[in-house]
């Protein structure tokens, strides 16, 4: 996978899937038992308007889930009936590999994803300035994704695959 732009919403109705199949005529879906997943034309913009609708009109959460490997650019989206929840965009249009946007509260997902212990010790073997090592490890310690950061670095496919398999996302194995 190198680029995904893919929505998810949670509840396998036979109106959520009308709904769904009406937005997305010739999309990809995939269902499981908890949710629909739609996989879009690789070039899709988030349509952020149209999921907020679908959200609310459903009463459901409504997950965007998109990155693009090779630059490792990230958004994920999160709504429920209707409101955000947390928006994570990750280089995707202003800045390559830099924080652009994070709103809401961070998901248990997050933890594990963006500031796993292995990685920093990894990043701390290459620095050789006690003062960056120091900074680093407050940084992880502290846990916050911050705007116009580049930390932390992350891999794309490995972020949409810790979200898809977090959820249970349809198609994506465990």
């Amino acid at each position: 996978m190198s680029t995904l732009n893919a929505f998810f919403v949670r509840k396998v109705t036979d109106d959520a899937i009308s709904a769904v199949s009406t937005m997305c005529s010739s999309a990809e879906i995939k269902t499981n038992s908890e949710f629909i997943g739609v996989t879009l034309d690789i070039y899709a913009k988030t349509p952020e308007q149209d999921l907020i609708e679908l959200s609310s009109r459903l009463e459901t959460d409504v997950m965007w889930l998109g990155c693009q490997s090779v630059v490792d650019c990230f958004e994920y989206y999160h709504w429920q009936a209707g409101k955000l929840l947390r928006a994570l965009v990750y280089g995707c249009y202003t800045q390559e590999r830099t924080w652009e946007r994070i709103e809401g509260q961070p998901e248990a997902w997050e933890q594990a994803t963006f500031f796993d212990a292995d990685f920093l010790a990894f990043m701390l073997e290459d620095e050789e300035s006690d003062e960056e090592k120091q900074r680093l490890e407050q940084f992880w310690q502290t846990g916050e994704l911050v705007l116009g950061r580049m930390e932390p670095y992350l891999s794309a496919r490995n972020c949409a695959h810790h979200v898809a398999t977090y959820y249970g996302f349809p198609g994506w194995g465990a």
